[in-house]
């Protein structure tokens, strides 16, 4: 498949994934099925129909509003799919059309539901973890017999371990200053890291703190929070994570070059 044919089904396919992950990041945090009821507008109750659920497009032609009632629907759709996609795009830059592809598109959905509930809830629900967790561990697991290189499977489960070990120390050293949210999405992270090269989880997780810590002292230094701010630092590991994904191998091979 060529390249541009390529990211175009990655944009398709990442507007669509997102359009749901708009459910997700609203009904999870409050306990509700992603499943049923159908969705529907808040304040008048219209069910919405599929010229309603048009991934971007629906929410352009409507003007981020209820057909019917006027009333707004927010940015938040529109944010969700389009961070879908690119997240798609970035992967599919990196992987190409590779076995490998596909599962890390399930962890870009999870890395953009996530981020975006802890952002808001400073909450990383348990349930998204633990099925990012999962699947991806199946699909991981798949891709390496498919490209006949099962060795990969323990990449993943020590790099999930790493990273688990990892995030318990900084959190019983810290004091729980990491939240118990962030230590259960380490596996999830040091799975997809280490089946590429356990040696970029420990930087993975490095990006991710560095990337924290200053956005904690620019919002310090001007006056945005205080030291005593709550951050959460969720969007923080996801971010360090994609990092690594990308960039993670030409770090080490820097670092250790002789």
């Amino acid at each position: 498949m060529s390249l541009p044919v390529l990211i175009f089904v990655m944009v398709v396919a990442g507007l669509v994934v997102g359009s749901f992950l708009t459910v997700v990041v609203d009904r999870v945090p409050r306990g509700e099925s992603v499943l049923t009821p159908p969705s529907r507008c808040r304040s008048c109750g219209l069910r919405l129909g599929p010229l309603d659920l048009i991934p971007v497009v629906s929410w352009v032609v409507l003007r981020g509003k209820c057909r019917r009632c006027g009333a707004a629907i927010g940015i938040e759709p529109i944010v969700i799919e389009l961070s879908t996609a690119g997240m798609f795009v970035l992967f599919a830059l990196k992987f190409e059309d590779t076995a490998p592809l596909p599962a890390y598109c399930i962890l870009g959905a999870v890395l953009v539901a996530q981020t975006w509930i802890d952002l808001h809830t400073q909450r990383l629900p348990r349930t998204i973890t633990l099925t990012g967790i999962v699947l991806g561990g199946i699909a991981l697991t798949i891709t390496a017999i498919v490209i006949d290189d099962p060795e990969r499977i323990w990449m993943m489960i020590l790099g999930a371990g790493i990273a688990l070990v990892t995030m318990l120390l900084i959190h019983w050293i810290g004091k729980g200053a990491l939240g118990e949210g962030d230590v259960r999405l380490a596996p999830l992270l040091g799975m997809y890291l280490g089946w590429l090269n356990p040696g970029i989880v420990l930087p993975a997780l490095l990006f991710g703190f560095v990337a924290g810590a200053v956005f904690g002292v620019v919002t310090v230094a001007l006056d945005k929070a205080s030291r005593r701010t709550v951050v959460p630092f969720g969007p923080f590991l996801a971010f360090g994570t994609v990092v690594a994904i990308l960039w993670g191998q030409q770090f080490v091979d820097l670092v250790f070059a002789r």
